[in-house]
């Protein structure tokens, strides 16, 4: 009872003075989205080029240090850079909603210079601590602000998917994350007591700890109340509005009320996600009870211009609302992505990568088929994914160790159904027969050829162009080699995780859809290249694929994606239309920006 009494406090502070947090969740949001990250993005960028590395992920990332010192020199400061501006972000969010709560009588000077005293309080050493904490808040980051300077932190799916197929695995990162939530509540109070208390970073480590000890579970369940209530009142306020639009398209004027009811819905939770903010930092200011002040005793002293300012600025941005949803409420922004069927599956109707599931999944008409190769013992070509046959066959065997004769007596099984391994030319002959287009996966492992990409463009390159065919590969080196060689052949580099936008000559990107944003696309766009979402296999985040404008999505669940699109350009109601962009808006805001 004391949390709902406490829930409701925090809750009428802030419609107390909603526009003055508005402003000030405003500010700093676009400040950081429209400013610092463009500008980090930019100078990160102008380093990779200038030292002539194409791409950074996590992948290639130890390449750069040895390879490429002063670039890594760089980049090191730029990460420094990039942990200031996250304790900045939280010290102008801590010291304005500390302030709007007191009643103090402070403006954006006042903030700026109690900010730039906090500065003082760092030091070098303070990193030490600044970067684990920062790891170690990421799952509670996005309850507390949604930083989305912190955002980029992120587990891809796939990954994630791969680590619960191993039990041991499974555990023990489940123990971490549990590890790291409960460090992330003892140190709930850090930041707080750093920035308001003028603390240094370790001695409030030291603070936080001592107030949680024995409280761990109050915390918790407090921070949790208080965000589930938040999402619930948001949740409500979205569903009632697009449950008021089915009622409006059934009446003459269900376009113009549409297009009201998707402001009021947009601008809802544009308020409402404020609101959540600056409710779980009022929590970590005062998380026992929230203290109570006399409006009476406070002067505020905002000039004519501030109130101008707020409502030239309202006036504009819902200008540019309705004519948004004028627009999109028609379909004007509709895309329309590439269908393919992820290793030539469509919801377990065969086991991937083999002919018998190819014909299924080709009587559905999919745009493209994504298939595997792997380089056999005789310098051929197997249709496989695994690097190992131990999960499919059983057999503790790569097809490096086999010939390809070898690997064609091998049956696989998966989904209840089983079926021989093919050779590339098995399987292409088998789709072009059909006239089902592919695109072919080329894996690469420590223990192939020098001479396999020479093999593959010598046997495939020109067959692939003449049937309209497609060529991916996580390799880099497969990438440069193919579009030198080859320059005809339409190649795809796969990122599975990328910290900042790649220049690299490929045709396309194959990006996993975890992390994937409209930044990413919109950047690849402007460079002429396509982008395509793998493995994207529920309706919401297919529906939010679509809406970043994805030039092709990737699927184990081919008849679900294609009925997904159909739904979406056979003229969907404005309700359906608005839970579509609702859906996608908080997938999207729920995702990092690429820096």
């Amino acid at each position: 009872m004391r949390s709902l009494r406490y829930i409701a406090a925090v809750l009428r502070e802030f419609w107390a003075h909603w526009i003055s947090y508005l402003v000030l969740s405003g500010v700093v949001g676009i400040l950081i989205s429209l400013l610092i990250i463009p500008a980090l993005r930019w100078v990160t960028r102008a380093v990779l080029v200038a030292g002539g590395v194409p791409y950074l992920t996590l992948t290639n990332a130890p390449s750069v240090i040895v390879n490429h010192p002063f670039t890594s020199i760089a980049l090191l400061a730029i990460g420094i850079l990039l942990l200031v501006l996250v304790y900045l972000q939280f010290a102008v969010l801590l010291t304005g909603v500390n302030n709007i709560h007191h009643h103090e009588n402070y403006g954006w000077r006042q903030i700026a210079r109690a900010v730039w005293s906090d500065l003082r309080h760092l030091r070098w050493t303070s990193f030490v601590f600044f970067a684990p904490y920062c790891l170690i808040v990421v799952p509670l980051a996005g309850l507390v602000v949604g930083s989305s300077l912190l955002a980029k932190v992120r587990v891809p799916i796939f990954i994630t998917a791969w680590l619960l197929e191993r039990p041991p695995l499974a555990v023990a990162v489940a123990g971490i994350y549990l590890v790291m939530t409960y460090l992330a509540v003892r140190w709930l109070r850090v930041l707080p007591h750093a920035i308001l208390g003028e603390m240094h970073l370790r001695a409030a480590a030291r603070q936080s700890w001592r107030e949680t000890r024995g409280r761990w579970w109050f915390f918790f369940i407090r921070a949790t109340l208080l965000g589930i209530t938040v999402w619930l009142i948001a949740y409500a306020w979205s569903e009632g509005l697009i449950g008021l639009q089915n009622w409006f398209d059934d009446q003459k004027y269900a376009y113009v009320a549409a297009i009201i009811t998707m402001a009021l819905m947009i601008i809802g939770k544009v308020v409402l996600g404020a609101m959540g903010s600056i409710a779980l930092l009022l929590f970590l200011i005062e998380p026992d009870q929230l203290s109570s002040t006399t409006k009476a005793t406070v002067k505020r002293h905002h000039g004519g211009w501030f109130y101008t300012g707020i409502s030239v600025t309202g006036v504009l941005a819902l200008a540019l609302l309705i004519l948004f949803n004028a627009v999109y409420l028609k379909g004007a922004l509709d895309s329309q992505p590439l269908a393919i069927s992820h290793r030539g599956v469509d919801n377990g109707n065969g086991v991937q990568n083999t002919l018998p599931a190819m014909e299924r999944t080709a009587k559905e008409h999919p745009d493209y088929i994504e298939i595997d190769v792997h380089e056999t013992k005789d310098n051929q070509f197997i249709v496989l994914h695994d690097e190992n046959l131990k999960q499919l066959a059983g057999i503790n065997k790569t097809p490096k160790q086999l010939t390809l004769k070898q690997l064609q007596r091998v049956v696989v099984h998966e989904n209840g159904h089983h079926a021989h391994l093919v050779s590339l030319n098995q399987y292409m002959a088998a789709a072009e027969k059909r006239g089902q287009k592919l695109i072919v996966e080329i894996k690469t492992t420590k223990n192939d050829s020098r001479g396999m990409l020479t093999n593959f463009i010598d046997r495939y390159a020109q067959r692939i162009i003449a049937h309209h065919d497609r060529v991916h590969s996580l390799n880099y080196g497969v990438i440069t080699g193919l579009r030198r060689r080859v320059p005809h052949l339409y190649a795809s580099f796969i990122l599975p995780y990328v910290l900042v936008f790649p220049k690299t000559d490929a045709n396309a990107y194959t990006f996993e859809e975890t992390t994937l944003d409209d930044v990413f696309v919109d950047a690849a766009h402007d460079d002429h290249q396509a982008v395509w979402a793998w493995t994207v296999n529920d309706a919401d985040s297919m529906e939010q694929m679509m809406f970043i404008g994805v030039d092709g999505i990737i699927t184990d669940n081919l008849s679900l994606l294609q009925n997904t699109i159909r739904t979406h350009d056979d003229h969907p109601s404005y309700a359906e239309r608005m839970q579509f962009f609702s859906n996608s808006l908080d997938n999207i805001s729920a995702q990092s920006e690429v820096d």
